[in-house]
């Protein structure tokens, strides 16, 4: 046998092992994929000075900074400058996502005197230096952040380069889905759709330096 089909054959060979190996795996290997995009940072014990909720998904974001209230009452903040146009559709004016926010909060028992709506960012990074701003003028330094899970590893990297800096302690607590279970995200077009669109964003970021 010549060399070159040799090596030809022993690559293809390898290809075919490594796929293999791949696909009995490829439960663990997404499994893997969906755990990199968990918060990683230490939890920090209540008090906190702020429970800072992003804008997006919430109600079930709602859910988990309702759950904190309960365990350690804090102010609660909605973040959320973007406007949600689907109101059209059924006769209403469009609305900023921190107003949903709100609504789902007071939904969940929270007094309006503990909701507090900041109607600013459009994105996770202008809402982190927007959180930033909050923390430097009112001198907190104890906060909670709320997310889904697959966006905390973000959030986390994020909040290190633009909170430490002003020696805020912070942790990114992360709601439960519910469209779909974290560990098995795979199974669920809303977790595939949640976990790919979480790296490309991720790869975004790193790319514009906001990270």
């Amino acid at each position: 046998m010549k060399k070159k089909h040799f090596w030809l054959l022993l690559m293809g060979s390898i290809s075919i092992l490594t796929a293999g190996i791949v696909y009995f795996q490829r439960h663990a290997v997404l499994r893997w994929m969906g755990t990199r995009l968990l918060p990683q940072k230490v939890w920090i014990e209540p008090p906190w000075d702020a429970i800072i909720v992003l804008s997006g998904r919430p109600y079930e974001r709602s859910l988990r900074a309702a759950e904190l209230y309960h365990q350690s009452p804090a102010l609660l903040i909605a973040l959320g400058g973007a406007y949600n146009d689907d109101l059209l559709a059924i006769g209403y004016e469009p609305a900023q996502e921190c107003a949903f926010t709100a609504s789902a909060l007071k939904s969940l028992c929270i007094p309006d005197s503990s909701i507090q709506k900041e109607c600013i960012g459009t994105s996770t990074y202008e809402e982190i230096l927007y959180i930033r701003q909050l923390c430097v003028k009112r001198k907190w330094k104890r906060i909670m952040i709320v997310s889904s899970p697959f966006h905390g590893r973000r959030i986390e990297l994020l909040a290190e380069k633009w909170l430490s800096r002003d020696s805020i302690q912070w942790a990114v607590a992360a709601a439960q889905p519910l469209h779909y279970h974290p560990t098995h995200w795979w199974e669920s077009e809303n977790g595939a759709l949640a976990v790919f669109e979480e790296y490309v964003k991720t790869l975004y970021y790193a790319w514009k330096g906001y990270l």
